[in-house]
């Protein structure tokens, strides 16, 4: 009588579960029962809400739990027509869809690993050529400072050989001079001996200030060329 009663809940469960996918029910309308699982679990108000070869969804009041076969009573086996032949086979077929859905994307991953390796090691490349160029521009600005530094090294030079230098009587002056065409020497009376020489004078001058700022500025080049050279070699040490 008691298996009689347990095995029209099971029914009642049944047709319960199969109405409510049917259609848009209330499950507050459908028919519940309490089953006692083989742990000793109670499912309060449960319904069956879906069948697989290897057990069954239950929905009931605290949400909804997969029970498989092994955890039902012998009774309830047999009413869901348990095959262990089938529940071996599904599960077999689930286990091995489960590990190729874990190597696809395994394999995925590691693709996207690569990928980024490789974008990385784009990047870092055209990091490196960028700081390439960088040193280059440097060297060819250094190139130039130093030429610059040179021609007015030389101005400086023919400048104070040009300062006045008197040869022969007061009356008789001649005074070197920086010309378009050279050195060379001028004739000058004493009236105006004093003033080409302190022309000449304020020429060294400026330009002997314009030669010292000419040399910070190769130094100062010089440091940011061997900055740059330091940051590619690092780079290139790192890129391998």
């Amino acid at each position: 009588m008691k298996h009689t009663a347990y095995f029209a809940a099971l029914t009642a469960l049944l047709f319960a579960g199969t109405a409510i996918f049917a259609a848009d029910v209330d499950t507050a309308k459908v028919e519940k029962h309490d089953i006692t699982l083989n742990s000793g679990k109670v499912l309060k108000d449960a319904y069956v809400l879906d069948k697989k070869p290897n057990g069954v969804t239950f929905g009931h009041k605290d949400g909804c739990t997969f029970v498989r076969f092994s955890d039902m009573p012998e009774g309830a086996r047999k009413y869901f027509n348990y095959d262990p032949e089938k529940a071996a086979s599904y599960e077999k077929k689930m286990e091995d869809q489960k590990k190729a859905n874990q190597k696809a994307a395994e394999k995925q991953k590691a693709k996207e690993k690569q990928q980024q390796a490789e974008t990385d090691k784009r990047n870092r490349e055209r990091r490196i050529a960028q700081q390439e160029q960088t040193v280059r521009k440097l060297e060819l600005q250094l190139d130039e400072a130093k030429k610059r530094l040179q021609n007015t090294e030389n101005t400086v030079s023919q400048d104070r050989n040009a300062l006045v230098s008197t040869v022969g009587s007061s009356e008789n002056s001649r005074v070197c001079v920086d010309t378009p065409w050279g050195v060379g020497r001028i004739r000058t009376s004493n009236s105006n001996n004093g003033a080409v020489r302190n022309k000449l004078m304020k020429e060294v001058d400026t330009m002997s200030a314009k030669r010292d700022n000419q040399a910070q500025d190769v130094i100062d080049l010089q440091l940011k060329l061997e900055s740059a050279q330091k940051t590619l070699e690092k780079m290139k040490e790192s890129n391998g």
